[in-house]
């Protein structure tokens, strides 16, 4: 399995919860050597085989040339996680700079769209396999001061449903999870830019009354990208402890 952003959050869980269902795991990340030295500590741990890959994911040659490092390290690729994200600031699309929307959707949007087209060709080469895009329901809620998540995930989406459609015939499933708040870095930024009043009542609004955990995140993940879910494609689940029906 590639995880793409598997060094920290979400991808870091999936990345250990691939390795704990036995299978060899790749992460790329971008800069932070640390932390996925650390993630590929844990594989090991497990007794699976673990490379990590640097690339810069708004960068389609480096996306290219890291998942074809990653797919010859593991000797093929019959899975891939897609759980990178940038750390957008929290503005209202009159106050929004051009930069910041520029590289929210380099990242989130372009880097989905250059890893997936760098990866399945290495799907079809194995036969088939199965694709998991981490989305947000950010794209279903429009949340006032977050346009650029709203639109990367809108389109994150848009993207696996096509793929799902095209790859189908390749006997590639695509999928995508929405997830709610959860315990990571982008959490707590988006709860520093809420200030803490608002960040509890959100928590508080949420039907089952807190956050996900990374950890529950990746179950549902390598679920979806399991052989129990061998009829799934082009779905998008959405993972959110009820928030969006709370309104």
């Amino acid at each position: 399995m590639l995880v793409v952003g598997g060094s920290r959050g979400v991808g870091r869980a999936i990345a250990l919860e691939a390795a704990r269902r036995g299978a060899d795991v790749a992460i790329l990340f971008r800069s932070r050597r640390d932390e996925a030295d650390s993630v590929l500590a844990a594989i090991r741990a497990e007794g699976r085989r673990a490379e990590a890959v640097q690339a810069d994911l708004a960068d389609p040659a480096e996306t290219r040339r890291a998942v074809d490092e990653a797919a010859a390290a593991l000797g093929g690729l019959t899975h891939l996680a897609h759980a990178a994200g940038a750390m957008g600031q929290w503005a209202a699309v009159a106050e929004m700079p051009a930069e910041d929307w520029q590289r929210y959707i380099a990242v989130d949007l372009n880097g989905c769209f250059f890893a997936l087209s760098a990866a399945i060709p290495h799907l079809r080469r194995s036969g088939g396999g199965a694709i998991l895009a981490i989305s947000s329901i950010a794209a279903q809620m429009c949340q006032a001061r977050n346009a650029q998540g709203a639109a990367a995930k809108a389109g994150v989406e848009a993207l696996i449903r096509v793929t799902a459609k095209e790859e189908a015939r390749h006997h590639i499933r695509a999928n995508a999870l929405a997830i709610g708040l959860t315990d990571t870095d982008m959490a707590r930024t988006a709860f520093d830019a809420w200030g803490p009043e608002t960040a509890a009542r959100i928590v508080k609004g949420i039907p089952l009354g807190r956050i996900a955990t990374p950890e529950e995140v990746a179950g549902v993940a390598c679920f979806m990208m399991g052989e129990e879910c061998s009829y799934l494609t082009g779905k998008v689940l959405q993972l959110d402890g009820g928030q969006i029906i709370a309104g």
